[in-house]
C-alpha cells in the first residue's frame, strides 16, 4: 500500500512537471509577443547608445530634416550589431538583430517617409523591452507616447512635449497622443 500510494504522488508530480514544462517550453524566443526580454549587463551600454541616437533620429523627424539622418542610421547599426554580439541566443539578441536589420533600412532611407517607416520598425523592436521592464524608461529619462489617430508608437525625452514624429506634414500633426504606462 505504501508503494502504492507513493507511486501516485510520484506519478501526479511527474504529471503537473510535464505540464509546467511543455507550457514554457513551447514558446518560440524572439517570436512570442509573451517572451520577455532581457538583455545583458554588457549589453546596457549599447543600448544607451542606441537609445540616445534614437533619440537624435527623432528630433531630425520631428524637424522633417533628413540631413546627418544616415550618419545617425550608421551609429545605431554599429550599437545594434555590437549589443547583439554580447547578448547570448535569445530573445534579448532577437531584438538587437532586428534594430540593426531597420538602422540599415534608415540608413538607405531617400525621403523622409522612408526613415519615418525605419523608425517605426525600430521602434516597435524596443518596445516589447520596455512593456517587460518598464522602469527602463525612467533610467534612460523616457516616455513612450502611442497616436490613437495613426496607432503608432515613439519613444521621446521626458522634459519633451509630446509630438508625433510619423506625421507625414507640419499641417498634419497627431492630436490623438497618448502616454504609455
Amino acid at each position: 500500500m505504501f508503494t502504492n500510494n507513493c507511486f501516485k504522488k510520484c506519478m501526479v508530480f511527474l504529471l503537473i512537471f510535464y505540464a509546467s514544462y511543455t507550457h514554457t517550453a513551447s514558446a518560440h524566443e524572439g517570436h512570442s509577443h509573451e517572451a520577455v526580454i532581457t538583455i545583458g549587463k554588457k549589453t546596457v551600454v549599447h543600448l544607451q547608445t542606441i537609445l540616445s541616437t534614437y533619440q537624435e533620429v527623432y528630433t531630425h523627424l520631428i524637424n522633417k530634416d533628413l540631413h546627418g539622418i544616415a550618419g545617425l542610421a550608421r551609429k545605431l547599426s554599429d550599437a545594434a550589431r555590437k549589443a547583439a554580439q554580447t547578448e547570448p541566443e535569445g530573445a534579448g539578441r532577437h531584438m538587437m538583430q532586428h534594430v540593426q536589420a531597420y538602422a540599415e533600412d534608415l540608413k538607405k532611407a531617400r525621403d523622409i517617409q522612408g526613415a519615418q517607416g525605419a523608425l517605426l520598425a525600430i521602434t516597435d523592436s524596443l518596445i516589447p523591452f520596455f512593456k517587460a521592464w518598464p522602469n527602463q524608461l525612467k533610467r534612460n529619462e523616457l516616455k513612450l507616447y502611442y497616436c490613437k489617430k495613426d496607432e503608432h508608437a515613439w519613444l521621446q525625452p521626458l522634459n519633451c512635449s509630446p509630438a508625433c514624429p510619423y506625421s507625414a506634414d507640419r499641417a498634419k500633426v497627431c492630436t490623438e497622443i497618448e502616454e504609455v504606462k
